[in-house]
C-alpha cells in the first residue's frame, strides 16, 4: 500500500495572529510553514509545497532586483501605506525565481486580503491564482478554500 503525503501549504501574511490562528486551527490536516517576512521565503527545500496563500498587501520590506529588502511604499489607502508585496511575491513564484524553495512555477495559489484593491485583484488574475479570500475570515472560510484548491 502506497502512503499518501501530508499536504504542504505555505502562508505568507504579516498578520503573525492572523498566522497562529489558522496553523493551529490546520497543522493536524497539513504540513503548514509560514512567514511573516521575505527572509524567511528563502529556504532551500526539496519537497515542493502544494499550495501557498499569500497576504496581498503586506507591510512591510519588498525585494530589490539583486534580492536585497527595500523599503518601498507603491499602494495608500485612507492615509495608510503598503506595499504590494504579496503580488511580487506571487510574480516571482510564477517567473521560477524560487524553485529551490519548493515554489514551483505552477504551485496552487491563495490570495488572502483585507484590501479590495480591483487593480492587485486583476493583477493576481493574471498570474494564475486558484482562490481570493477576504480578511477577515473565519477558519471554516479558509478551511473550503483549501479543500477547494487541493481536490
Amino acid at each position: 500500500m502506497i502512503e499518501q503525503r501530508e499536504k504542504t501549504i505555505f502562508y505568507f501574511d504579516d498578520d503573525v495572529d492572523c498566522i497562529q490562528e489558522v496553523v493551529s486551527a490546520l497543522k493536524d490536516r497539513y504540513d503548514i510553514t509560514r512567514a511573516a517576512h521575505w527572509p524567511a521565503i528563502q529556504v532551500k527545500r526539496e519537497v515542493p509545497f502544494d499550495l501557498v496563500i499569500i497576504d496581498l498587501m503586506i507591510h512591510h520590506f519588498s525585494i530589490d532586483e539583486d534580492g536585497k529588502e527595500v523599503q518601498n511604499i507603491s499602494y495608500k489607502d485612507d492615509g495608510i501605506s503598503w506595499q504590494r508585496t504579496g503580488v511580487e511575491f506571487l510574480k516571482r513564484i510564477r517567473n521560477g525565481e524560487y524553485q529551490d524553495y519548493g515554489f514551483s512555477k505552477d504551485v496552487a495559489v491563495i490570495i488572502a486580503s483585507a484590501v479590495v484593491d480591483h487593480e492587485a485583484k486583476e493583477d493576481t488574475h493574471d498570474k494564475g491564482i486558484s482562490g481570493y479570500i477576504e480578511k477577515p475570515f473565519t477558519i471554516e472560510e479558509i478551511q473550503l478554500a483549501i479543500q477547494d484548491v487541493l481536490k
